[in-house]
């Protein structure tokens, strides 16, 4: 809707938008210089910095001279903000609810905008969910502002684009997409600005909701997007050619192309020694291997292969079952619905009293269903280790049980031969995987002077020459350190 040369009229406009909103407010403001001028002033109370709006707009409207209309204001220079014009009722209604200020000037069928947000804010600080040991401490807050200061701040050149989309029917929440002209694949660029423009969805309130709308395959249990609360992970991302998407109101930014082996990738790899970072990366790709590995081979080897056990294993393992009123399968699964119920239950309470929770229910618990004979020892350890492997890659740590539950299946079923199965299995579900075109699987699939420098292990920084071919056209990183 369009403003009218009628000042009630355009008025009348922005009230009933803002009917029954008793944050709204409409200041008139009368010029010196000409007192039959009607000007009104309209924000949200809550939304706006009231000493901006006091000296700068409100103050510049009482004393400077200019004509009966908007654009002469605006030259008059009633604000030093960013400011802007528009004719559409409906943008300025938006703009309000966004925390702008919104001024209408005599019969001017253009409404001024004036940057005025003041909304409180958390500080910038350390990211829980991503902590390292020799890393900056600064992450993302939930002003979209703050966030892309922190990142223009870590690579300041003119090539860092930033293109701002408005995403939801209601919420109208701000998101930016990010890149680096001359890196990043234009076609990647598209791609993205094209699935979220095509979101048809009431509000975005989290990053979460882009990614599960716009990016992850349908019934998927893998992610398809990265996920990170640090902007120098979001930087570096960027720096090899990826695209990211800074939301609104969440702590937490996207970032495309996202591959299988980031899961596995921790901040620290690259503020450690190589030697050192190494160690950890292929203990990340051993745990989550194990964790659902580990319960599979056990089950079917006591179930079905019991042959296969030294002697001295399997007299261990059958007089610990001596008087266990559950088969090996129920007993296992029990002890793994036991262990999710802990683990979500310490995750949910107040972190002093979920640390003791977790510790009650990983050691009394345990011993006391040991001796009790409700379950075995063995079946005990096997659980709780398996379920602390699962933990080592929180990326993953809810794919994990889907995985143990489909190998746990299988080795009940068909022994060593389900567990080969489940594993072709899941392999060719990865495959099956893309992330904006790009395969899930593509530096595990194909090794290079590009692929090999970055997955499975590191190699030192001077050795890191190349970008990811299917990232970028612009491959070459450095010169040969």
């Amino acid at each position: 809707m369009k403003f009218t040369n009628n000042y009630a009229e355009n008025v009348k406009l922005i009230e009933d938008a803002f009917d029954r909103d008793d944050t709204f407010l409409n200041r008139q403001v009368q010029n010196r210089h000409n007192q039959q001028l009607k000007i009104s002033v309209m924000v949200l109370t809550c939304m706006v910095n009231t000493d901006i709006i006091d000296r700068d707009i409100v103050k510049n409207l009482v004393t400077l001279s200019f004509e009966g209309d908007a654009d002469a204001a605006l030259k008059a220079g009633i604000s030093a903000y960013n400011t802007s014009l528009t004719d559409d009722a409906n943008k300025a209604a938006i703009q309000i609810a966004s925390g702008d200020c919104v001024i209408l000037i005599a019969d001017s069928p253009n409404a001024i905008i004036v940057d005025t947000k003041g909304m409180k804010q958390r500080d910038v600080s350390a990211p829980g969910t991503e902590m390292t040991i020799a890393g900056p401490s600064e992450g993302f807050n939930e002003n979209i502002m703050t966030c892309l200061s922190l990142v223009k701040k870590r690579v300041s050149t003119p090539k860092l684009k930033t293109e701002m989309l408005s995403l939801g029917r209601q919420s109208n929440t701000r998101a930016a997409v990010c890149y680096i002209d001359g890196i990043v694949k234009s076609e990647h660029v598209k791609t993205v600005k094209d699935r979220l423009l095509n979101i048809d969805i009431d509000a975005v309130l989290d990053a979460n909701y882009l990614a599960e709308t716009a990016f992850t395959k349908k019934r998927g249990i893998f992610k398809m997007c990265g996920k990170t609360s640090r902007p120098d992970v979001f930087s570096a991302k960027l720096l090899e050619g990826r695209v990211g998407i800074i939301i609104n109101g969440t702590p937490t930014a996207l970032t495309l192309p996202f591959l299988f082996i980031e899961n596995f990738q921790s901040a620290d790899d690259y503020y450690l020694n190589y030697h050192y970072a190494n160690i950890g990366r292929v203990l990340r790709i051993m745990g989550f291997a194990l964790s659902f590995l580990m319960p599979a081979v056990y089950l079917a080897l006591i179930v079905h292969h019991q042959n296969m056990l030294p002697s001295e294993w399997l007299y261990s393992i059958s007089t610990s079952q001596n008087g266990v009123p559950l088969g090996s399968i129920l007993e296992m699964v029990l002890l793994f619905v036991i262990f999710e119920i802990l683990r979500e239950t310490g995750t949910r309470m107040p972190s002093s009293i979920g640390l003791a929770l977790n510790i009650v229910g990983a050691i009394i618990l345990g011993q006391a269903a040991v001796e009790a004979k409700l379950v075995s020892a063995p079946m005990v350890i096997v659980v709780a280790f398996s379920g602390t492997c699962g933990l080592m890659v929180s990326s993953l740590k809810g794919t994990v049980i889907y995985i143990r539950a489909l190998y746990i299946v299988m080795a009940a079923l068909l022994g060593i031969a389900g567990v080969f199965l489940a594993t072709i299995l899941l392999l060719i579900n990865l495959y099956d995987y893309e992330s904006i075109g790009v395969p899930y699987m593509y530096c595990t699939s194909i090794f290079n002077k590009e692929t090999y420098q970055d997955t499975f292990f590191r190699t030192p920084i001077w050795n890191m020459n190349y970008r990811q071919q299917r990232f970028t056209d612009n491959i070459k990183r450095q010169g040969r350190v």
